[in-house]
């Protein structure tokens, strides 16, 4: 591990040499660093001398926090004038397009989060990351709460080439709007808490709104955050269904047909037969949905935490509450399914200066900004001792309580078998995917839910049997006999 003194010479002699940017500048956000510092003379004299400043070009989908990290990125700078930050934030979506062009041709920025559906073995064995371990100290490491640096998820061979943005709780509790549920004759201090409580509760509001609101708005463009929500739904039904994105097998076989995943699609199928989801969700992104929710078009709105700091800060007198998702009227089978702390942003293999890439995350995981995010109410911190000082938010109480009290820790095969970690790279996405085959249920374009879920789950079982035959990993490695849904799992086992 290389020392921050030593990476801090390493800034100097980049900036002596005359270094520009990692790569060309095009990015929708670009601040320039102030021209007066408290930084050393030594770095100020080289500055002043090259006449340039090193660039590093950053993109993620972190809307929730930008503002927050627009004031980092000026004090960052202003510690160190050598050092010019480009922050770029797109919705998932737009991101996700955007970096996969850059990537080939050639053009990735020096630090980018994850897109959303890429797995991190698939992005390391395509090389967009390099490895940041030797340019991380070991303290920095060690800050991290236990859980939020695995093999086989941030870290492969020992080499770590993401870290995570926050702890990852549950993401998909529901939010409800009081004064709508009032209107509509309901009790808003007593919230639906089963399905039928739910669907009726969403008729009365939306027959209450004569098309002012509805009683539900969705993400629906977003296929990830309607796929999450479907498998939340369906675990609680019983069906022993994963986190997104990672697959787990009961039996000997995926969760995509069982009992529980079926009865999940035809809740959401009931909901948009009654009329009763906003029309406009099929092409509503997640920050969209969430701001037409706050305009009062909606009595519910299913997302994470993320939601609460946005509010306060641009609806101030939305008058709203957090609920636990609705459990099936003969009670819960499982839990809200959630995995440990996930990979979010990494250092581009392209980038010559990782080392001040690397300064710029240890600072950016420090506990002054950690703490600044967590108190802004929406954020919980994967940095040791950061939450119990700084969630002062009682909206965000709530919220985190309710995640831990309803969310159940699943398995995850990347963290417990790491080599499974090479069928997902070999593994090809079935399309439509759970998330598609939900936004063709609210878009009203498919009607057999069970027969689509039949024949999603045949594919995706071929597919898979086909990566693991490839990768020469046994399918035993993604099934846990062991796994009591409505428990967390044990990971010490």
């Amino acid at each position: 591990m290389k020392k921050k003194n030593l990476l801090r010479i390493s800034l100097v002699l980049a900036v002596a040499a005359g270094l520009t940017a990692c790569t060309t500048n095009n990015t929708a956000e670009s601040t320039e660093a102030p021209k007066t510092s408290t930084e050393s003379t030594n770095a100020a004299a080289v500055e002043e001398k090259s006449g340039e400043s090193l660039v590093l070009r950053i993109m993620d989908s972190s809307d929730s926090t930008q503002e927050r990290r627009k004031v980092f990125n000026e004090e960052f700078m202003q510690r160190h004038p050598e050092i010019r930050i480009e922050y770029t934030m797109m919705s998932g979506d737009q991101m996700t397009q955007t970096l996969t062009t850059a990537i080939k041709s050639g053009d990735a920025p020096d630090l980018f989060a994850l897109p959303s559906g890429v797995k991190l073995s698939t992005a390391v064995s395509e090389g967009w990351y390099q490895s940041m371990s030797p340019y991380l100290t070991r303290d920095f490491i060690d800050s991290f709460e236990t859980g939020s640096l695995n093999e086989g998820v941030t870290t492969f061979d020992g080499e770590i080439y993401a870290l995570p943005e926050a702890a990852n709780i549950v993401n998909s509790l529901m939010f409800y709007n009081k004064d709508i549920l009032a209107e509509a004759g309901l009790d808003p201090e007593n919230p639906p808490e089963t399905w039928s409580d739910f669907t009726d509760a969403c008729k009365k509001i939306t027959e209450a709104g004569g098309g002012q609101y509805y009683g539900l708005i969705e993400s629906g463009a977003a296929a990830v955050r309607t796929e999450i929500e479907l498998r939340s739904f369906a675990n609680l039904a019983g069906a022993k269904s994963n986190y997104y994105g990672v697959i787990t097998v009961v039996d000997g076989k995926n969760p995509f047909a069982s009992e529980g995943m079926k009865e999940a699609l035809k809740l959401y199928a009931e909901l948009t037969k009654a009329g009763s989801i906003h029309p406009d969700s099929i092409n509503l992104d997640a920050p969209s949905a969430r701001a037409m929710f706050a305009q009062g078009k909606a009595g519910f709105l299913i997302q994470g935490s993320w939601c609460i700091p946005t509010w306060r800060e641009e609806n101030p007198d939305l008058n709203f509450g957090v609920m636990a998702l609705p459990v099936p009227d003969d009670g819960a089978k499982g839990g809200n399914p959630y995995i440990g702390a996930q990979p979010w942003v990494g250092i581009s293999a392209k980038c010559q200066h990782p080392e001040a890439a690397a300064l710029y995350l240890t600072e950016l995981f420090g506990k002054e900004y950690q703490g600044r995010v967590v108190s802004d109410g929406g954020f919980v911190s994967c940095i040791k001792g950061v939450n119990e000082e700084a969630m002062k938010d009682d909206a965000m109480l709530e919220y985190y309580n309710l995640a831990m009290s309803s969310g159940k820790l699943c398995p995850d095969p990347l963290a417990l078998n790491p080599e499974t970690a090479n069928v997902y790279a070999k593994v090809k996405e079935v399309t439509p995917n759970l998330g598609q085959i939900m936004q063709g249920v609210m878009a009203g374009s498919i009607s057999d839910t069970d027969a689509e879920l039949d024949r999603y789950s045949e594919a995706v079982e071929k597919e898979w049997e086909s990566a693991m035959s490839e990768a020469g990993v046994e399918k035993v490695k993604f099934q846990f006999d062991d796994w009591d849904p409505v428990k967390d799992y044990n990971y010490s086992k």
